[in-house]
């Protein structure tokens, strides 16, 4: 299902799931340090059980953004 993104619901509902960090990051070994940076990955958030990781799967297209 996705990369590392681990919600730790018994019933997965990706409506639940919102983009915290859609294709960046902030990463502090690119330059500037501590900028938004292109990736492959997006940060992703359960909701309801408060999982949190980084995926590059296709469905993460599909979720609404955090502060939606």
């Amino acid at each position: 299902m996705s990369e590392s993104f681990s919600c730790k619901c018994e019933i997965k509902n990706k409506k639940n799931w919102r983009v915290m960090h859609r294709k960046h990051n902030h990463s502090y070994f690119e330059s500037p340090k501590g900028a938004e940076h292109p990736s492959d990955y997006s940060t992703v958030l359960c909701l309801k059980c408060t999982g949190c990781g980084r995926t590059k799967a296709k469905y993460v297209d599909e979720l609404e953004d955090e502060n939606n």
